[in-house]
């Protein structure tokens, strides 16, 4: 009897270091947003171990989506093309909390 092989997908988005994630909370503190992070989150096609979510106040639409990758820092923006970045620092840098 020959046992089928299963195949191991490695997550779209990894955990974050823990300064990485203070500072986000630092950075959206200074800038009135709120900050969540969704553990273990994921759509059919993709999943992240820890996701941030930066909203504005109460409202329940993400602002923007950070995950960690394999090659950096990724940022999505609500509407627009995801972005890689090098550090969270760089990435927050770029970031301007603009209301829409």
């Amino acid at each position: 009897m020959q046992l089928r092989r299963a195949t191991i997908l490695s997550p779209t988005g990894l955990s974050f270091e823990i300064p990485d994630l203070l500072m986000v909370q630092a950075w959206a503190d200074f800038h009135g947003l709120r900050m969540e992070v969704e553990l273990d989150a994921g759509t059919d096609a993709e999943e992240y171990e820890e996701l941030i979510g930066l909203y504005y106040g109460t409202s329940q639409y993400r602002r923007w989506m950070i995950w960690r990758s394999c090659d950096g820092i990724v940022v999505q923006p609500m509407m627009g093309r995801p972005m890689l970045f090098d550090t969270m620092a760089v990435a927050l840098e770029v970031l301007i909390p603009a209301r829409d």
